[in-house]
């Protein structure tokens, strides 16, 4: 018998994504995960009071038009959230031209002619032809679901409604965006922009991107805009906790599946974890990274030459560093903007190409007073060890670690000369670091290319030919990006909801909407001072000194994260799990888990852990 309906392996963006319609839908949904927190590269870390974005921290898809599929889930579950919408989505520093990319397109194609005039002409019948493309292809009809997924019946209403659409739609998705651009600009000065412009985007050059995602890149964004969680991206995978939660989904944390059972037909029957325990269920959602599926999840006997293949072919995006800081306020430039994108090598992708998100910018409280959080995302071009490798952790590691994240600063102080003797304290995560908390296979941040030969429909689909084997994430038709893992998540839900026979999720105009767009930058948030708003004060530790102390081993971390994500019915399941009723806080003396509470290390005092979770005891499920 099945513990539950369906399993998801994986707390991603996209897992999420899948589990949250899922469990609206009525299922029983379990998702696993082998990290202790939600969100994946989509979260936040957060050490001595300061919060830095875990990866993602410019997110497309909440405006009012476009391809909004954020803002198309959140109002499907009914999970409100505030978005500060940057003013600008950034500013590419080309060289030594700095160009910023405003939303409104006759303003940015203004300060693109600035840096290329003698092309003025060629540009602007660029962004005309693709302004149209944008218009006619995706803003006519948001579709929120993989082209794989589509319903036959759906396909064919579209194109019976649209057939000039949907056949300029196809042309699309075999063609370059190579094609697209040359055929209105020439200039080999012009040409290297898009070629770089790109890269930044889709991880390929423009010879390598599909021309469908060059509508979305060159002008969609523009439309829709870019935004940040208020409170750090952290707060939307804890928005999508929370919408599986409240409808009796669960999850199960720092819990590794190692396999994807079958039956002797052939037919999912659940997953095995690192521990050896079985866990039942007819459908399963994985929504990892493609290679370790093939390679170490799926029983080998059950898997076609030619598909392992396939799969080992799939080249991937190059393998990233991600650096993060706090630097004071003082040695921030005048003007810098929260999303800066440095190029030097205009003609190749080289290390010195980075981008520094500065989020502190708009949301100040993710840092004290006169200071600066920054995240400094690029590629790394060196041998760096897998993590189960001796010389992980050793000290000629470290040493390599030292080295490349001076060098990334440095980049930062030619740029803003006097930053770097700003920096208060750095910390750097390696293409290894990214491989042991992320799963990503060799530290490749954004998967496999979305390339042409391995593009969109050529890619591994949600249902698999395997019955009851569903994928999400960025490996699948849509790639990378938490729009595209979004749809994914969204696509998947859908087949399975389909294979069962139940109501799929579509958009529909008059969508009640739940997602509160802010200017930046929001004020500075006061520090709570009484429960359950001291729970923020939390850390998030790696390893929860609170919980080994705690003689009942409460899973506080938890508890405490739940609650500042107003995830108050999930906490509170949290408590009565790990802690049962009646709280045993009240009958344990001298508060250990306080004691040893990580904050003591920068503040005066600890989290108020026994406050919060009498607090928490004492409310009602579905209250306030």
């Amino acid at each position: 018998m099945a513990d539950v309906d369906v399993i998801v392996v994986g707390a991603g963006i996209g897992g999420l994504s899948a589990a949250g319609l899922l469990a609206k839908s009525g299922l029983r949904v379990l998702v696993i995960d082998r990290n202790y927190m939600p969100g994946g590269a989509c979260g936040a870390i957060r050490r001595d009071g300061i919060t830095w974005d875990m990866g993602a921290a410019m997110l497309f898809g909440f405006g009012e038009s476009g391809f909004s599929p954020h803002r198309f889930l959140m109002n499907e579950l009914d999970e409100p959230i505030e978005v500060i919408r940057h003013r600008a989505l950034y500013r590419l520093n080309y060289g030594d031209d700095p160009i910023v990319f405003w939303p409104d397109m006759n303003r940015f194609l203004d300060e693109l002619c600035r840096v290329f005039p003698a092309e003025r002409a060629e540009l602007a019948a660029f962004y005309r032809s693709i302004g149209d493309l944008f218009e006619t292809v995706i803003r006519a009809d948001p579709v929120y679901v993989s082209p794989s997924e589509m319903r036959a019946r759906d396909m064919r209403d579209q194109f019976l409604a649209r057939p000039m659409k949907q056949l300029r739609t196809l042309a699309l998705l075999s063609t370059s965006a190579a094609k697209l651009i040359r055929r209105h600009v020439r200039s080999p000065r012009a040409i290297a922009f898009f070629d770089k412009l790109t890269s930044t985007y889709c991880y390929t050059t423009m010879e390598e991107t599909p021309a469908i995602l060059a509508a979305t890149m060159f002008v969609d964004n523009h439309a829709g805009g870019s935004y940040y969680p208020v409170g750090s991206p952290a707060v939307l995978a804890g928005r999508l906790e929370r919408a599986v939660e409240k409808r009796g989904g669960s999850f199960r944390y720092e819990t590794e599946v190692t396999g994807i059972l079958f039956d002797a037909r052939g037919h999912v029957r659940g997953v095995r974890t690192k521990d050896g325990e079985e866990i039942a269920a007819p459908q399963v959602v994985y929504a990892g990274a493609v290679h370790p599926l093939y390679r170490r999840l799926l029983p080998p006997e059950l898997v076609p030459a030619r598909d392992r293949a396939r799969i080992e072919r799939m080249v991937l995006t190059h393998p990233s560093m991600v650096l993060y800081g706090l630097v004071k306020a003082g040695a921030v430039p005048p003007g810098t903007m929260p999303v800066e994108m440095f190029v030097d090598n205009k003609a190749a992708l080289d290390e010195s190409e980075v981008t520094m998100y500065m989020s502190s910018l708009e949301d100040p409280s993710l840092c004290p007073e006169g200071t600066h959080v920054f995240t400094l995302i690029g590629p790394s071009m060196s041998a760096w060890p897998a993590p189960s490798d001796p010389a992980y952790q050793g000290p000629g590691y470290r040493e390599h670690k030292e080295r490349e994240a001076r060098r990334m600063i440095g980049l930062l102080d030619r740029r803003f000369p006097g930053f770097a003797a700003g920096v208060l304290r750095w910390e750097l995560g390696t293409p290894s670091t990214i491989e042991r908390y992320l799963g990503k296979p060799g530290g490749s941040v954004a998967g496999p290319k979305q390339a042409i030969g391995q593009e969109l429909m050529r890619r591994p689909h949600a249902k698999t030919r395997w019955p009851g084997l569903y994928l999400a994430g960025e490996s699948t038709v849509m790639g990378t990006g938490t729009p595209a893992v979004t749809i994914s998540g969204i696509s998947a839900a859908d087949v399975v909801l389909r294979d069962r026979g139940l109501p799929e999720y579509r958009w529909y105009p008059g969508q009640k909407n739940v997602v509160t767009v802010r200017e930046g930058p929001v004020p500075r948030r006061p520090v709570p001072t009484t429960a359950p708003g001291t729970a923020s004060l939390c850390q998030w530790c790696e390893v929860p000194a609170c919980r080994t102390a705690c003689p009942s081993h409460i899973d506080i971390r938890g508890i405490l994260r739940r609650m500042e994500m107003e995830n108050l019915d999930g906490a509170g399941r949290a408590l009565r799990e790990t802690g049962g009723e009646p709280l045993p806080c009240p009958s344990c003396p001298g508060r250990p888990c306080e004691r040893a509470c990580l904050r003591l290390k920068f503040a005066a005092a600890p989290v108020p852990i026994v406050e919060n979770l009498s607090w928490l005891s004492a409310r009602r499920p579905g209250g306030r």
